[in-house]
């Protein structure tokens, strides 16, 4: 049976990150640490994890450009950024798609292991939900880091930055609706009663579900809208069009905001 939605972000959702992430080491793929278990880490199934460094050591290249003023090689660099990302959501797609539900002794095991304090005898793999997750942050970072590149931008370099920021906004919007027909949320209960399952699960590190890690995407998009209005308030340099391109992407990133806390709100506070 399917979680209830949790109101703690797990931490292979957590920080909201800044505008220029840091490339990841080619020989130390991305990992997560699992909820609830500090020493555990979560390892992507390498259909994602290759495509997620890949995406993040070149959107790390093209900002150090753009930066540099190498802003024809920062488009180029650009491109790859968006064949990565978009390739790193068919993988978790995939990882979706094809994965069997485990096998409840082995969820039991491993919720009885972090528990314990247990240190993992080998890879933690990431579940799908985790993995799909994991790929959603890096539209985030995407998308984040094409705000924070706005200002200033003209010409060859906003044109980049306007197709990079639209296909993450726009591919982040598929994925939305396909884990939603994939994995649609519980059905309303009792409020009471939800509170008190969601909190149980949480303390019993029970096993990951979208329901448990959709909640996050709500501070992402909260996060976004503020840099976009900080943006259009406090830019010095913002032109015409990066104004226009802001305003739409505010737009869009609003009614996903509104998608997201529709299906997979966050937990109000215990009183």
């Amino acid at each position: 049976m399917r979680s209830l939605r949790a109101a703690i972000p797990l931490a292979v959702a957590a920080s909201l990150v800044a505008v220029s992430p840091a490339a990841a080491d080619a020989k130390a793929p991305p990992k997560a640490k699992t909820a609830g278990s500090p020493t555990v880490e979560l390892t992507y199934p390498s259909i994602v994890r290759v495509r997620l460094g890949r995406t993040e050591r070149a959107l790390e290249r093209a900002t150090r450009k753009i930066e540099n003023g190498k802003v024809p090689e920062a488009a180029t660099t650009l491109k790859v950024v968006r064949r990565q990302m978009a390739a790193a959501w068919r993988g978790a797609k995939y990882v979706v798609r094809t994965a069997p539900p485990p096998p409840p002794d082995e969820d039991l095991a491993r919720v009885r292991a972090r528990k314990a304090g247990d240190p993992p005898t080998g890879p933690v793999y990431a579940s799908p939900p985790e993995t799909a997750f994991r790929v959603l942050t890096l539209q985030h970072d995407v998308s984040s880091a094409m705000v924070g590149l706005i200002d200033g931008s003209h010409g060859t370099g906003l044109d980049a930055l306007a197709t990079t920021l639209n296909l993450a906004n726009d591919r982040r919007d598929q994925a939305l609706a396909y884990i939603l027909s994939v994995a649609p949320p519980v059905p309303p209960e009792d409020e009471d009663l939800a509170r008190v399952r969601a909190r149980t699960s949480q303390d019993d590190d029970d096993v990951v579900t979208f329901d448990t890690v959709m909640p996050n995407m709500n501070p992402q998009l909260d996060d976004e809208l503020q840099a976009i209005t900080g943006t259009l308030l406090d830019a010095t340099d913002l032109t015409a069009g990066g104004r226009r391109l802001l305003n739409a992407a505010n737009t869009q990133i609003t009614a996903t905001r509104a998608f997201t806390n529709t299906n997979w709100p966050l937990l109000p506070p215990e009183d």
